[in-house]
């Protein structure tokens, strides 16, 4: 109820406080201040408008709460400018309701660093103080917000920022490492190259930015209405008044004639839209964006953290020697990668729970970064390592004892449920999809390749902008469904950013247009599907809102209805248009 008091509802508060003060007999100049503000309203938003090559749809308002003035029927023309100012209020209210939501998710980059002073010392600096060869700590977890050459003895990162590589990677001294790669292992001490400034994270960032700038304006439904309706409304008005000499005739048809229910229906529909998106834990930004969603022909799906769940899985168990069952190597794998942080260690643990494998208890274990564990389990020395040889792609870790390799675990990024689903109900629709990642492209293939669709492996950040350019040059309207940094370019310049905010990257939930919460690729579907009921409710207020406008224009032009009546039937069109929209929020 608070958000009634808003700033964006002070205006139209404000107008409503005029119109009840001038009913009191002799305080009819308030309807007269109401129609200055709302001329006032009008002529601001508009002089806005055209310097972006832009127009309005309030002219008529305007030219009714003009005539209203020297045909003294001021309360006519109040009741236009609570219109209008109700209206502007109902589609700014939609947007800020909408961003307010994501602010708890933008904070993910770093403010401030640690760094190892020349004595051995440590201090906390502003990450954009930080110059060339200072040396930043990073812990466990921790973005890593600036380049640099690693100088502690290793580093265990999660690309998948960067490159949408799900599988942890091992980096040896002396290595550069791109800022916005994640620090999974222990804690690690980088020489910094460069500045904030110049990091790739911030290159990154400006491409984000860029694209945002440069998005094409967007003519949306109730503009495309609103050109033929005016010049309908000026024909009628004009006509009304030459063949009756009656400046009040005209002003009843500019009364009934002023676009509320364009301007009102469109945004009443998409704010149930944005609500009904909400429960579904979807939140869409702007209402265009339902109105581009159910215009867009192509969709880009990233791979990892998108239509998989961005994690090692244990897909299989090979057995290599000394005759021991699948479930006694998992159990002694398990035992060993108990102690240990890894993300295929966690994936062990979680097969060995889902195959209910007994539990085993490993003694003196000790954990390399890089080069594995090892572990006593009931009196036998075993070690878990990356894997020398193996036919297969992917991750493969083998398990060893003395000496000797008894098993390989093969490791795989899984699929996401009900991809096959979403993939069907989008083709259903008429709509293009392929698949756009920086992982490798065997990896890509080995999980989507039985799909048929066009895969673009192995690309940048910059690779992918360039592809969304593509498409958008060759007139399609394209979205961009990704979760990382690496997206971000991408999901900017989309007309459709899409961002399952489960990695809580702060450059790619602001350059999305709209953020899923969660993992449930099905969603997308739901976001889909949210559009088109919400375009269909809008257009039918705004065409009904429009014929019976129009009805009341011809009765008005040939003096059936006066320019008070007409005011009053006007906010009855208005309330059977609200009406209708709010369907949009149903479930």
């Amino acid at each position: 109820m608070h958000r009634l008091f808003g700033s964006e509802f002070r205006m139209p508060l404000v107008v409503l406080a005029c119109l009840a003060v001038g009913a009191i007999p002799g305080w009819s100049i308030m309807w007269v201040l109401a129609i200055a503000i709302g001329l006032g309203k009008i002529t601001w938003d508009s002089i806005g408008k055209i310097r972006n090559g832009k127009y309005s749809l309030d002219y008529i308002a305007f030219l009714a709460m003009i005539v209203s003035l020297p045909a003294e029927q001021y309360l006519a023309g109040a009741i236009v400018a609570l219109m209008i100012t109700g209206g502007e209020a109902l589609d700014e209210y939609a947007a800020m309701r909408a961003e307010s939501a994501l602010r708890s998710l933008a904070e993910r980059i770093p403010k401030r660093c640690i760094v190892r002073l020349p004595d051995g010392s440590t201090a906390e600096k502003p990450i954009q103080t930080i110059s060339k060869n200072e040396v930043i700590i990073v812990k466990p977890n921790e973005l890593i917000p600036l380049d640099g050459v690693l100088r502690s003895d290793e580093a265990l990162l999660n690309e998948a920022n960067l490159t949408g590589e799900a599988l942890p990677v091992t980096i040896a001294r002396n290595t550069f490492i791109k800022s916005g790669n994640v620090n999974i292992g222990e804690l690690i001490e980088i020489s910094v190259e460069g500045s904030f400034e110049t990091s790739t994270y911030m290159r990154i960032v400006r491409l984000v930015e860029d694209a945002k700038k440069h998005q094409a304006y967007v003519v949306r439904l109730a503009e495309k209405v609103n050109f033929p309706f005016t010049a309908l409304a000026l024909l009628l008005a004009g006509g009304a008044f030459l063949f009756s000499d009656e400046l009040s005739r005209a002003l009843a048809v500019l009364v009934i004639a002023t676009p509320c229910p364009l301007i009102i229906a469109a945004p009443v529909a998409f704010i149930g839209g944005l609500s009904r998106a909400a429960r579904k834990n979807i939140i869409v930004k702007r209402p265009v964006t339902l109105e581009l969603l159910d215009r867009v022909t192509v969709v880009f799906f990233d791979k990892t953290g998108t239509l998989t769940l961005g994690e090692p899985d244990l897909i299989s168990i090979e057995k290599k020697a000394g005759g021991r069952s699948e479930n006694n190597i998992l159990s002694i794998a398990a035992a060993i990668e108990f102690h240990s942080i890894h993300p295929l260690a966690r994936a062990i643990s979680a097969a060995r729970t889902t195959k209910k494998a007994p539990v085993l208890e490993a003694h003196g274990v000790v954990e390399t970064i890089g080069n594995g564990i090892a572990g006593t389990v009931d009196g036998v020395r075993f070690s878990v390592s990356k894997a020398t040889q193996s036919g297969r792609e992917g991750m493969v870790l083998s398990l060893m004892e003395a000496g000797l390799e008894i098993a390989q675990f093969h490791f795989e990024d899984k699929m996401k449920e009900n991809v096959g689903e979403l993939f069907r109900s989008l083709s259903a629709r008429g709509i293009r999809m392929e698949i756009i990642t920086g992982d490798r492209k065997e990896n890509a293939m080995r999980l989507f390749g039985h799909f048929g669709m066009p895969i673009h492996a192995g690309v940048s950040p910059e690779e992918k902008f360039a592809i969304i350019d593509a498409e958008k040059k060759n007139g399609r309207t394209v979205a961009m469904v990704g979760d990382g940094l690496n997206d971000a370019p991408a999901l900017a310049h989309a007309d459709v950013g899409i961002v399952f905010s489960g990695t809580e990257n702060s450059a790619a939930i602001e350059a999305a247009d709209a953020v899923i919460l969660g993992r449930d690729i099905l969603l997308v579907h739901d976001l889909f599907d949210t559009a088109r009921r919400s375009m269909r409710v809008a257009s039918e207020s705004v065409w009904g809102g429009v014929a019976l406008s129009s009805l009341g224009m011809v009765a008005a032009a040939f003096g059936y209805i006066p320019p008070i009546a007409g005011a009053v039937i006007q906010e009855v069109i208005d309330v059977a248009v609200i009406l209708n929209s709010l369907r949009a929020a149903a479930r």
